[in-house]
Order: structure tokens, then sequence, then C-alpha cells
């Protein structure tokens, strides 16, 4: 996961001492991140490179297994609950689980991801329901046993590249790197794309060949990073889907969403870790504005609550077209991502009243 244009609110919300460590939960944590970088874009068809995106500031990626282990240190996290309902009192909320738990506080706030449980109580399932792209998306993590092949995998960009090609999308990153002189021992995440289907009948097998196929008429390194997978490499194709973020009832201030459960959107541009971050900051920012009775709780929560909804239904709106347009060979150079890097989205796909702009129907 890319963070850029989050990181000085990140910043703002550890402490001066987990800041100083942020490079343990990096893919690769002997590597310094570098200002003024480029994100390379590729031609699948002859490997030249179609655009060098300008990166504002820095970017590092992180390893979500190691992220999430990085913000939970000191806190106490409750595993193993499943949240069934919510009821509101008049002056508190009460989550209830699956494993007959309840839990009473004044705020609930669902970051409980794509498909969240908590979308679906606000809003109902059916307005709740993330919409599939027909997209076939390869999402692998490889170890190619080699130092030689690693470094040739790793060649384009330290932390990431990708290709674009008329037939499919090709995207490397480093996952992972245990020691930096064994190369052999490097992990990557190759992910691999195209229109069209999944089919449910295919074994790991027969995905495996099929993404080698695929990615068998672009350039190099992308070409091999693929055709070297090891025969038992796990190949899964994700279900590629979005949710265009929707107004929600906040209960009088008592519920409301952030992250994944309030903007869920596809990944090919690179910008869902970097909102919930900024979702968490500005909720921060709200709490801290609450008065001691709490009197302006409800009028506080229903704007952040107003905010994220905009910002998140204007980038996964951008993010969506963003996933079309890369295997759009005609549309690719006046895609988002093209325009405008990997920049904060700047509110071109939804109209002053929340709706979806004009510019932004496709």
């Amino acid at each position: 996961m890319g963070l850029h244009w989050s990181l000085p609110q990140l910043e703002s919300l550890l402490s001066p001492e987990l800041w100083a460590r942020l490079k343990e939960a990096q893919n690769d944590p002997f590597m310094e991140a570098q200002e003024g970088d480029v994100m390379k874009v590729y031609n699948g068809l002859t490997g030249d490179v179609l655009a060098a995106l300008p990166i504002q500031g820095k970017i590092i990626r992180v390893s979500r297994r190691k992220f999430r282990a990085f913000l939970a240190q000191g806190l106490n996290v409750h595993y193993g609950h499943t949240l069934s309902g919510i009821t509101y009192g008049s002056d508190d909320v009460t989550a209830e689980f699956e494993n007959g738990k309840e839990v009473r506080g004044t705020l609930i706030v669902g970051c409980d991801g794509p498909r969240s449980k908590v979308r679906d109580l606000l809003l109902g399932e059916e307005k709740a329901k993330v919409t599939p792209l027909e997209l076939v998306h390869s999402n692998t993590a490889v170890v190619y046993g080699d130092a030689e092949k690693a470094k040739f995998v790793r060649s384009t960009h330290p932390i990431f590249s990708m290709a674009c090609h008329p037939d499919a999308f090709c995207f490397i990153a480093i996952q992972d790197v245990p020691d930096p002189n064994k190369p052999e021992t490097w992990r990557f995440q190759i992910v691999t794309s195209w229109f069209g289907h999944r089919d449910p009948s295919m074994d790991n097998a027969a995905r495996l060949a099929q993404v080698k196929q695929k990615a068998s008429f672009l350039c190099e390194p992308f070409r091999s990073a693929n055709l070297w997978m090891p025969d038992d490499t796990k190949i899964s194709y994700d279900q590629v889907s979005y949710w265009i973020s929707t107004p929600w009832d906040t209960q009088k201030g008592r519920c409301t969403l952030a992250g994944d459960a309030a903007h869920p959107m596809t990944p090919h541009r690179g910008q869902g870790m970097n909102h919930g971050i900024c979702d968490v900051a500005n909720l921060v920012a709200t709490l801290k504005s609450l008065h001691a009775d709490q009197s302006n709780l409800a009028p506080s929560i229903e704007e952040y609550s107003a905010e994220v909804v905009r910002r998140g239904a204007d980038e996964v709106i951008g993010s969506r077209k963003q996933a079309l347009m890369l295997l759009d060979w005609d549309q690719l150079m006046h895609s988002p991502m093209m325009k405008h890097g990997l920049q904060k989205s700047r509110l071109e796909n939804v109209a002053p009243n929340g709706g979806v702009s004009d510019a932004a129907r496709m």
C-alpha cells in the first residue's frame, strides 16, 4: 500500500517515537524514501516510458500486515467479534456482536472494510452493496528464489512501476525485503489484469497458465515477472469492486464511517489508504472540537461525514475511471492518473451538492 499525500496527516496522528520508527512497516525497511521521486508508466508494447509522473513529497509502500501490527502497538484490540446490530440510546450507542457481547459508547465509527456491516446497518444492504467491475485481476505474491531474476524484476524502480498494453495491465511492487543483500529472498507483488470475467471452474494451475499467457506479450521486465513465477505460485483473482459514497444517517451523531467502509474504491490510482488516513485525521480534529457536554456532537459528526462522502465519492469515481482507462489504449493518456498522478483528488467528479458531476459520467 502506497502512502504519499497523506504522510503529513499520518505524522500528526502518531507519537514522535512511532513516527521515527515508521520504516519498520515499510515493504523495504532498508530503503530511504526520496523527495521528488517519479512513478514510471511504461508502454507495454515497446518498453518506452509513457510517463514519469512526479510525486509530491515522498512515497513509501507499507505492508498491510506490518502496518497493522505497527499501529496496534500499545492498543488493546479485541479480535473475534462480528458485529450483528447497533442500538441507539438518547445519549449513547451500543454495538451488539454475534458472540453475545455488547459494548456501549458515545460514537461508533465503522471502519470495517469494503463490505462494511456498519454501512449495511446504516443504509440497508441494497444501498450499501458494492458494484463489481468486469475485470480479471490477479494479485500475486512471488519469491523468485534467484538473485539475478529478482534484481531484474526490480530494475525499473526500487518501489513500483507499471506497464500498460492494449490487452493487459501489469504492476510490479516490492513487497518484502528480509535482507537487502539477498535478492533471492525478496518478495514481489505482481498484479496483472485484463477485461473479462473470472472463470470459477479454473484451478490454480489453469489460472497461472492464463496469467502467463496474458503477460507473454508485455515488455520486459513485466513479461518475465510473470513468466518466471514458480509452478507452485498461488494465483487468485480478486473481485475488483467499488461503492460510490452516499450520505448516511449519523443517528444524531452516534454513528459514522471511515476508510474503505466509507469509500471502497478500485486500487488503480493508489488512493485508498491515503483517504483512510485523511478520514482519521479529520475525525480526530472533529472529536477534539467537541464541547465538554458534547452538545455539538451531532452537527460535528454530520459535518465530518458530509466531507467524507463528497471527497470519497469523487475518488471512487476517479479510481473507477482509472481502472477502465488503464485497459483502454485510446483513453489511457486522458486518464486521471496521467493528468494528476498520485495527487489528492480535486473534487472534479462531484457537484457542489454531492451528486455526480456531468464531467464524471461515462
